[in-house]
């Protein structure tokens, strides 16, 4: 997908005139930059938040970068999440990248999408094979799919403001899920955080490094898998300590949380979901502004 587009390109690609287009650049409604040489140039992303923010039917998509039939799916996040589930075992890109655009166009945020229709999806998929009723490699294959169009969206968000607080994360050793971190960036980032995922399968004495050298504002850990729980323990204090010395708010969250290890850490925050996540994030943020009298 190309970073910037010509007028002429937005303009048949929404079906209003070159002029028309012209005209909401001068106004400011789209973000617009200069060659070299003179010639406008519009950001794909501040087009694309131009097209939820007015609900701007799109008539051809695929001028855009965007799957051709995008603008025309359902928005409805069962149906969705089936239609989704089905894309993924089928191995079905173009189908899945469709879906998420259409749920993200029609102005839903990228959190609700994630938690209401992919994160799902996954589930039925890995539900179905645990039963036999699809491959492991099918599996795996989604993974990859989802994981494209993850980084798409990722490239696709405004940057964040040069002021924008940090955050970092990703998953212990011994967790090898890639979705879950990939998609916290993801949410935070939308949010307005510079978040940054450093992967998985991290050690989590190096986590408590990074911690010490980067010095976020908060610190996310996704935790799908615990294989070894007393050195997990025993290290979480460590990464613990770290963050509390360090004023850095230490997020939990994940399907590997259970009932025990709620008992045996400490944290800032415990995400039950993304759309929470991002709500303790978007309190933080705030709280986090200097005040201004």
């Amino acid at each position: 997908m190309r970073s910037q587009l010509t007028p002429r390109q937005v303009a048949l690609a929404i079906g209003v005139s070159e002029a028309s287009l012209k005209r909401w650049c001068d106004r400011g409604l789209l973000p617009s930059v200069r060659t070299v040489g003179g010639h406008r140039r519009l950001p794909i992303h501040g087009v694309l938040q131009f097209l939820r923010d007015r609900g701007q039917a799109v008539t051809r998509p695929e001028l855009l970068g965007l799957p051709p039939s995008t603008g025309h799916g359902p928005l409805v996040y069962d149906r969705a999440r089936a239609e989704m589930r089905q894309a993924l075992l089928e191995g079905d890109e173009e189908a899945f990248r469709r879906l998420g655009y259409d749920l993200w166009l029609g102005g839903n945020r990228l959190c609700e999408i994630m938690e209401k229709a992919i994160a799902p999806a996954f589930g039925d998929l890995g539900a179905e094979v645990l039963h036999g009723r699809a491959e492991i490699f099918e599996e795996r294959r989604a993974i990859e799919i989802c994981t494209r169009f993850l980084h798409e969206m990722r490239l696709l968000l405004p940057p964040p403001e040069p002021d924008a607080p940090l955050a970092i994360g990703g998953t212990a050793e011994g967790d090898p899920y890639t979705l879950a971190t990939a998609m916290v960036e993801l949410a935070l980032r939308e949010c307005g955080w510079k978040a940054e995922s450093y992967g998985t399968g991290n050690p989590l004495r190096t986590l408590k490094a990074a911690i010490e050298t980067v010095r976020p504002r908060m610190f996310w850990l996704s935790i799908s898998d615990v294989p070894q729980r007393e050195s997990f323990v025993r290290d979480f204090r460590l990464l613990h300590d770290a963050a509390l010395a360090r004023g850095v708010a230490l997020v939990l969250g994940g399907r590997g949380v259970d009932h025990d290890l709620r008992a045996r850490l400490t944290w800032a925050f415990c995400a039950d979901s993304l759309v929470s996540l991002v709500a303790f994030a978007e309190r933080l943020r705030e709280a986090s502004r200097p005040s201004r009298i």
